[in-house]
């Protein structure tokens, strides 16, 4: 994305813009091929447990939609967008000489979408738990999620409510957090409250090495 970005601003309209369609494509296919192991129950698998690749938008969209994948109705209306841009820029169109630039643009947003949408923090998001403040939470009942077990959970330390952060020399994270929590599951609500009422006295010390064995450190994570 940086790269046809990068293509636009020099002035290369049409390599941003035939770019930017096929990283939406390539987005497609990591998503289907990424997830369809986690759907061998739908009708949709036998149609597509075999193949490597796909270039028909309109299927892989419609699929993607029935299992329910796109965490909100403006990415699928952004991959439809973008399809059409994919339609008439790609194949034969000699309008594309005169719409190059304006093109270009619609691409680069509607990506934008897609990515900030499908995969960032932009609009709160299903699997969000909400009224927590400076951090994203992930709700208990999305852990099972597909797509969230595949993108996000291999990159989401399991923490308390009164975890820290430091960074390294490296630029990575170090997420510390007790050992001692009392032994009781909470919902959702009652974390984010805990979360966002927590009070110094009560974080985690982020010294390292840690001063205390009651003190965790989990996997480091680059930003």
């Amino acid at each position: 994305y940086h790269q046809a970005r990068y293509a636009f601003i020099y002035g290369f309209y049409y390599p941003a813009l035939t770019a930017l369609c096929a990283l939406g494509e390539r987005i497609l296919n990591h998503l289907i091929l990424d997830l369809r192991d986690h759907y061998k129950s739908s009708p949709h698998y036998k149609k597509i447990y075999g193949k490597d690749s796909f270039d028909d938008w309109d299927k892989v969209i419609g699929i993607l939609s029935d299992w329910g994948v796109f965490q909100h109705p403006d990415v699928e209306a952004a991959f439809q967008e973008l399809k059409a841009l994919r339609h008439q820029s790609i194949h034969f169109n000699e309008q594309t000489y005169k719409t190059a630039r304006d093109d270009a643009i619609h691409a680069l947003k509607t990506l934008h979408t897609i990515i900030s949408i499908q995969f960032g923090f932009a609009r709160s998001q299903k699997w969000m738990i909400e009224g927590t403040k400076g951090a994203f939470f992930i709700k208990k009942e999305f852990e099972t999620d597909p797509f969230v077990k595949v993108y996000y959970l291999p990159q989401c330390p399991l923490v308390g409510p009164y975890y820290t952060m430091a960074q390294t020399d490296e630029g990575n994270w170090l997420f510390f957090d007790w050992n001692n929590y009392e032994d009781q599951e909470l919902t959702d609500e009652e974390f984010a409250k805990l979360h966002t009422e927590r009070k110094q006295e009560d974080l985690t010390p982020n010294d390292v090495p840690p001063e205390s064995k009651d003190i965790r450190v989990l996997t480091t994570i680059r930003p």
